[in-house]
């Protein structure tokens, strides 16, 4: 029932979006009572922050066979990764709208997105470090990392919001990814 509640959300949002967004409506389309839907979520909030967050544990674990891969270069990898974040912010702009921003600043706050948060420059540090010549300091390595992350989120959800064609999209991506590899020096 909690999946079946959550695909009724996302239609709810893509048709009425985030204004006629309410649980007595995410309900009527789940075919549930309200009562059955505040089983699973109090409020239209978690239902919101649990689309989100299933987006962002899918997301986590592709980026991580990405960083595994032993088949591509470091740049080969930065690229699979800013075009699956730009497509998957494309889409939860396109699924969440006005409320992927509410959502965001919700999820900021939660003390396991913090840990996971951790957890991804720490792997992201690993790969850079990996990825370029001995000698270069912890310190150049932090900045570069950040600077990586940063690079891709911020374009990524610039870009995703001005709902640009799949092909523009991806060129977007492979841009800020050649861009972001040059300046910190992947081969």
């Amino acid at each position: 029932m909690r999946d079946d509640i959550l695909e009724a959300a996302i239609r709810v949002l893509r048709r009425d979006g985030a204004l006629k967004f309410t649980t007595w409506r995410v309900a009527e389309v789940a075919g549930v009572s309200v009562g059955s839907l505040y089983q699973y979520f109090p409020n239209k909030q978690s239902i919101i922050y649990a689309i989100h967050s299933a987006k962002v544990a899918r997301t986590w674990v592709q980026v991580q066979r990405i960083l595994d891969s032993p088949a591509s270069s470091a740049r080969q990898k930065v690229r699979r990764i800013a075009r699956l974040f730009f497509l998957v912010e494309s889409s939860e702009v396109t699924e969440l709208g006005a409320s992927l921003h509410e959502a965001e600043i919700y999820f900021a706050s939660q003390p396991e997105h913090k840990a996971k948060v951790q957890q991804a420059v720490l792997r992201f540090e690993r790969f850079v470090k990996e990825s370029l010549p001995q000698g270069t300091t912890a310190s150049q390595i932090a900045v570069r990392t950040r600077l990586l992350m940063m690079a891709i989120e911020t374009f990524g959800k610039t870009v995703a919001e001005e709902k640009l064609s799949r092909r523009r999209l991806l060129a977007w991506a492979q841009a800020c990814a050649d861009v972001t590899s040059n300046y910190i020096g992947l081969p």
